[in-house]
């Protein structure tokens, strides 16, 4: 199993970059969030390096990702897991992801879990909620419409003077809506998720008799996912660990891999 950062090449020309961290005997595949990128799981190098190689790729839109497409599919992800697992020499591994990260695993998990030792789950995102998108030509009318960010700025601020808008919302807008690489990304993800429904009936039994290993860490103060329903959606898988953490939705953190490590050690 090799250690050094490598890039994945799947169909047409799409190229991920997976980075590389610790150098353990299990292969631990990582992936981010929305907004982040594979980087971000630096930050379990210290205490999990020692158990698991983690390799954490950039999904599409992300970092340093080159994806022709304007959606991605739970096959291609299905792919490129597979692929980074031969590109390591391994035919079993363990899953983790974080928030849409988590998502996408959720809605693969039918296609992968008997090859995966482990599942954990970082404040996973569409979990009994976000499972309803516009149809692809209102969104496509959607982005059409925001293309003007001036315009779009214009009515923020005019709702938000009158309370129309809080200030989340508008900051939302601001950071995530304004500049076009922001927007574009959003919608391309956007476009993606009506692939990934977690409500779908194949995926809810799945995880009423999933029988690999499952951690779900929650953040108290998450204010992007629900953890009720996160709770609700998985109260019946049998093998599961719950831990619930101090802090808010970045749970890609030093906390959370010594509470990884005491999971994966009480095995």
């Amino acid at each position: 199993m090799t250690s050094s950062p490598f890039t994945i090449h799947l169909e047409d020309q799409k190229q991920i970059p997976v980075h590389v961290y610790g150098s353990g005997e299990q292969l631990l595949i990582a992936f981010h969030g929305y907004d982040y990128d594979g980087q971000v799981f630096k930050a379990w190098a210290e205490d999990l390096g020692g158990i698991y190689t983690i390799c954490a790729p950039d999904l599409p839109f992300h970092g340093g990702a080159r994806w022709d497409e304007s959606k991605f599919s739970p096959k291609q992800m299905v792919d490129l897991i597979r692929a980074i697992a031969k590109h390591q020499g391994e035919e079993r591994f363990s899953l983790s992801g974080h928030s849409m990260g988590a998502r996408i695993l959720v809605c693969t998990a039918t296609e992968l879990a008997q090859d995966v030792d482990r599942f954990v789950f970082l404040a996973p995102a569409g979990i009994g909620s976000f499972d309803r998108v516009l149809p692809l030509w209102a969104q496509r009318v959607l982005e059409f419409a925001l293309a003007w960010p001036k315009w779009l700025e214009l009515g923020v601020n005019i709702g938000y003077r009158l309370g129309w808008v809080n200030n989340f919302r508008k900051r939302y807008a601001e950071v995530q809506l304004y500049p076009a690489d922001k927007r574009n990304r959003l919608f391309r993800v956007y476009n993606s998720l009506v692939h990934l429904r977690t409500s779908r009936p194949d995926r809810i039994q799945y995880w009423k008799q999933n029988e690999v290993d499952t951690l779900v860490v929650l953040a108290e103060a998450d204010r992007f996912v629900p953890n009720p329903k996160i709770r609700a959606y998985f109260a019946r898988v049998p093998r599961i660990d719950w831990r619930e953490v101090s802090g808010n939705h970045d749970l890609v953190n030093t906390l959370t891999a010594a509470v990884v490590r005491d999971a994966v050690q009480k095995r």
